[in-house]
């Protein structure tokens, strides 16, 4: 029981340092003259699924890991909770502090 949680931590720190890193790279690159014509949500989802592999390749050069192809497939499954979580996340703390805090 101990590992669960222990797991669930750090799958929720580092959903969470993804979805941070992925809102930076947004606001910096969309108003960039050729990503002003992309929707914002779709820009999101594209520089989501580009932290999500490129990190999940980073951690696995680090730790000497053969990359098997689900790992590819569960990180593109992660990377749409990251863009979720970038589009949505920050838009629901706000509301949750506007609401509790007054």
């Amino acid at each position: 029981m101990q590992i669960l949680a222990e797991n669930s931590v750090l799958l929720i720190g580092i959903l969470g340092a993804l979805a941070f890193a992925v809102s930076l790279i947004v606001e910096v690159l969309k108003e960039l003259p050729g990503i002003k014509k992309i929707p914002t949500k779709l820009f999101v989802i594209i520089i989501s699924l580009i932290v999500t592999v490129v990190a999940l390749f980073v951690y696995s050069a680090m730790q000497g890991i053969v990359v098997l192809w689900y790992y590819v497939v569960l990180a593109v499954f992660a990377a749409f909770v990251v863009a979720y979580i970038s589009m949505y996340g920050w838009d629901t703390l706000k509301e949750l502090k506007d609401r509790f805090i007054k």
